[in-house]
């Protein structure tokens, strides 16, 4: 049974989506209807958590992971996250790139040796020095991902314009916006030999 667990932040939830569901909600949809993945079995978990930064998803990842996971499960892991971590709402980032970068490496690593993995950078977002910081961070994740041989699929530059103008908090994408996340990631070539396999 093809099992999808999502670990990321409030993006990754799909707060904000006036449809439900967030972005692997439309994945879902997405996989059955355009690539034949079967729905059922398939099962997808949306484990993502409000606020969480690559510190938290760290700690928690592998655990929640584990203890939904049995000998019928053929497991693939995708993890999103690095809007928390360059956040900055009293000045300071919420965590530095360094320690971004370790726990993304950490996570990653880890994750390798239970399943395949892929990486999403994070989205943008309307604050433009917010935004500056993801771009930096996004370029690091990728080259950490090409060392560490993880596939990564880079929203910062995948992205259409529109859908930044989804973002009516300017940080959370609506239905618009989560459906472009769920296009990208069906399009990904890692995702779609997933489903074929």
């Amino acid at each position: 049974m093809k099992t999808f667990f999502f670990f990321g932040d409030s993006i990754t939830l799909g707060v904000n989506d006036t449809l439900a569901g967030g972005w692997i909600g439309r994945f879902a949809g997405l996989a059955s209807q355009r690539a034949g993945l079967p729905v059922p079995p398939s099962t997808f978990y949306n484990l993502g958590v409000r606020k969480h930064s690559s510190l938290q998803i760290r700690e928690r990842w592998a655990s929640e992971y584990r203890s939904r996971v049995n000998d019928a499960t053929v497991p693939y892991l995708v993890f999103c996250f690095g809007t928390v971590d360059m956040a900055a709402p009293n000045g300071n980032v919420v965590v530095p790139m360094q320690e971004s970068i370790q726990n993304a490496q950490a996570i990653l690593s880890e994750a390798q040796m239970e399943a395949p993995v892929l990486m999403m950078g994070p989205p943008p977002v309307k604050n433009p020095d917010h935004l500056e910081r993801l771009n930096k961070l996004n370029e690091t994740y990728a080259g950490l991902c090409l060392d560490l041989g993880v596939a990564y699929l880079d929203l910062l530059k995948g992205l259409p314009a529109v859908y930044v103008a989804d973002l009516d908090d300017g940080l959370h994408p609506g239905k618009t916006g989560n459906m472009l996340i769920a296009e990208q990631l069906l399009n990904a070539p890692i995702v779609q030999g997933w489903i074929r396999s």
